[in-house]
């Protein structure tokens, strides 16, 4: 029996969840999804700290945790002159799964992945995802390709469609429609990148799938937040059915090339109960303070200023981001002559910095980061008792590092399932600590999926593995060394057969390492 794969098709679906999937292939809304996973090895994928798409997609495509790959949020704290600045793919600090690939002399092509921009510089076609500024600069190092597709399937977009949830019918179903052109227009975009590159690894990334469950998760009806309403859950399904037609494309695509295949996702998904102010934890505790009186006209007016900046960056014809660094003072209006700790951003975690104006001295800071764990380790939700965050550390004592020089936060607050700590607060609700929204049912959970069809698979759903696993998975799969400093490991119990591991020197990624990536200009809206 044949032990190596030829060639892997990758299957990014963002935000995938058996509490999703499983109710799919029961209803017959994913046939061809349902029977790849039927004959595949699957099982459960836990998904990164915090679990949210940068730092997972980071972990996926490195092999490696967020300490090691230098990405923690959609934001860091330049240390340099305090402001708020997007994460890119030119941060990471280690090479990738393509750069593995193509020091092994292969080509990849990977459409619409996060955290691809700037593209990196290897051999193949690479189409970058939602964090770019613009479509024209997804296609920047394939403009060829770029004006092949824009002419011929117009339907394919970088951009994540579910902003809000829907405010009527038609509006639902006017998204409904251009979310199922989407998801078919990236499969065929595969299809048309299968014919000018000679491929090892096919990475095709659905995005829209998880806005998708953010805004509509009820109308998926699979579990007790579900609701009918005549035409909104067909519109829903209508998106699933067009997400399996496009997976059934490059299945297909997979069986004519004689690929593997791995389906994976960054992390779960499942109800949101409630949205969790950060910052209102930390001012109930005294260790954030409400701006003076006086003072509120200068937050004001940062605000103001930052706005404008960032109306003139969009609005720029010559732009190639969409936006300029953010002020942290204009972030968070509070005092900062008596204010200890702060969150200026964070999605799904507490991202927790501590002011060093005030807090001069380690031992200040060694009491403040203590009260600031004991405070957020001791969040409940009063409803129910639940603990708002799953996990509180120390950065600098888990990861080993100066969490001021990586502009990361002094301590994490990572959410528990169910709720969405977060810095952004509407300044009309600031004193609340929890709130529900509306617009917001659902949110991501830690647990994800994985399933593999290879030679030598063993199927089953008894499997368990962590994100970075999967690229040394992968690599070993194709009997390509492994780099050492991925950190996963081979998920060999799903195979039949142990698979050789061939050990490689980082040094011999040569000049595709990280440190090689073009520069990027400041301030891309990633969010």
């Amino acid at each position: 029996m044949r032990k190596h794969a030829s060639r892997i098709v990758f299957l990014g679906l963002d935000g995938g969840t058996m509490a999703v999937l499983a109710p799919c292939f029961e209803r017959g809304l994913m046939p061809r999804l349902e029977e790849f996973w039927r004959h595949s090895a699957t099982g459960a994928l836990r998904s990164t700290d915090p679990m949210v798409t940068p730092v997972a997609w980071t972990s996926f495509s490195t092999g490696c945790t967020p300490p090691t790959h230098g990405i923690h949020e959609f934001s860091y704290l330049e240390p340099s002159d305090r402001t708020v600045r997007p994460n890119h793919a030119g941060r990471v600090r280690v090479p990738t799964l393509w750069h593995a690939l193509d020091a092994a002399g292969c080509e990849t092509v990977s459409l619409n992945l996060p955290m691809t921009y700037p593209h990196p510089r290897v051999r193949g076609l690479i189409v970058s995802g939602a964090d770019t500024p613009s479509l024209d600069l997804a296609f920047d190092q394939c403009p060829d390709f770029g004006a092949e597709i824009q002419a011929e399937l117009p339907d394919y977009t970088h951009k994540i469609l579910w902003k809000r949830r829907p405010k009527t019918f038609e509006e639902l179903e006017s998204i409904s429609i251009r979310t199922q052109a989407v998801f078919r227009a990236q499969a065929r975009a595969a299809l048309r990148a299968d014919a000018r590159v000679d491929w090892t690894a096919l990475m095709v990334h659905f995005h829209n799938l998880d806005s998708l469950q953010h805004r509509l998760w009820p109308y998926l009806d699979v579990d007790d937040t579900g609701v009918r309403q005549i035409g909104w859950n067909s519109e829903v399904e209508d998106c699933l059915t067009a997400l399996d037609d496009a997976i059934g494309m490059l299945l297909d695509l997979a069986d004519r090339r004689d690929a593997a295949v791995i389906a994976v996702s960054d992390h779960g998904f499942g109800p949101c109960r409630k949205l969790v102010n950060v910052n209102g934890l930390l001012s109930r505790a005294k260790l954030q303070r409400s701006l003076q009186y006086g003072t509120r006209f200068q937050y004001r007016m940062i605000r103001m200023r930052d706005r404008l900046r960032r109306w003139r960056t969009r609005n720029d014809p010559g732009n190639r981001s969409k936006m300029s660094p953010r002020p942290v003072e204009g972030q968070i209006g509070c005092d900062w002559k008596r204010t200890v700790a702060f969150a200026p951003f964070g999605q799904l975690s507490g991202c927790i910095f501590l002011n060093r104006a005030i807090v001069t001295t380690q031992s200040a800071a060694d009491r403040a980061i203590a009260e600031t764990i004991e405070l957020m380790q001791a969040a409940r939700d009063p409803e129910n008792g639940q603990l708002l965050f799953r996990d509180v550390f120390s950065t600098a004592d888990r990861y080993d590092l100066e969490p001021e020089q990586q502009g990361i936060p002094d301590v994490l607050a990572l959410s528990a399932d169910g709720y969405q700590a977060q810095g952004k607060w509407s300044a009309r609700s600031r004193n609340e600590i929890l709130q529900e929204d509306p617009n917001l049912p659902a949110t991501h959970w830690l647990q994800g999926v994985f399933a593999i069809d290879a030679p030598g698979i063993r199927p089953g759903s008894r499997y368990a593995a962590n994100l970075h696993d999967i690229a040394p998975t992968a690599l070993a799969m194709l009997g390509l060394d492994i780099p050492r400093n991925m950190e996963g490991r081979v998920v060999q119990e799903a195979f039949e057969e142990s698979l050789p591991i061939h050990l490689g020197d980082p040094a011999d990624l040569g000049e595709n390492d990280a440190s090689s990536m073009r520069a990027i200009p400041l301030g891309l809206d990633f969010a």
